[in-house]
């Protein structure tokens, strides 16, 4: 009887040890964070932990880091089982500024202009284009996402409903310099559809 006592108290104060010596491990992360091209990023740069080194924190991307690619990044921090998340934008604002425009319509002309890039106030992928595809006061919004650019079918203000504007381009994010517009314009002409496609070739000025 005295040795199963003994036992029986050996394996308590055992699990009482056990219990004691538990961490319990907290991982804090800043919140959403907006950089520019090109910008150096240390993820674990801010970030805590209580009950676990740092070093041991892991790190995933979604999508895969690319500080010269415009992007939306989901970074998710785990360690002993806590794990949590944080946003991380790389803006398009360096893409801004004046270019010049060699324009060739296919089976048409070379057109020369420029176009005034600025970034929008309000989304950190968004381009606002001035005198886009050298239309006085027509202005194109390009979406930047990845190694894509984007201007949505859009009716110009004034035109047909049944006219519209589309466009896709390529941009350099180690230089910050847009590249090209591959575009289709339709319009109407005497009540026929006439389409116009053509690639312009930007250089920042």
């Amino acid at each position: 009887m005295k040795n199963w006592l003994k036992i029986t108290a050996a394996l308590v104060i055992g699990a009482f040890i056990f219990t004691a010596c538990e961490t319990e491990v907290t991982l804090s992360v800043p919140g959403d964070t907006t950089i520019n091209l090109g910008d150096n990023f240390d993820p674990k740069d801010g970030v805590s932990v209580d009950g676990a080194d740092l070093e041991d924190v892991l790190v995933l991307w979604n999508p895969a880091w690319n500080n010269e690619l415009v992007n939306h990044y989901v970074a998710t921090y785990s360690v002993d089982g806590e794990t949590a998340q944080r946003n991380v934008y790389v803006s398009s604002a360096l893409l801004a500024g004046i270019y010049a425009v060699v324009d060739e319509i296919d089976g048409d002309e070379t057109l020369t202009y420029s176009m005034t890039v600025a970034q929008s106030s309000v989304e950190f992928n968004k381009l606002l284009i001035s005198n886009f595809l050298g239309f006085p006061s027509l202005q194109g919004q390009a979406i930047v996402e990845g190694t894509t650019v984007t201007v949505p079918k859009f009716t110009p203000p004034g035109w047909e409903p049944a006219e519209s504007i589309e466009a896709t381009g390529t941009y350099n994010g180690a230089t910050k310099r847009l590249l090209t517009f591959s575009y289709t314009i339709v319009e109407l002409f005497e009540g026929s559809e006439v389409i116009t496609t053509g690639t312009a070739t930007l250089t920042k000025q």
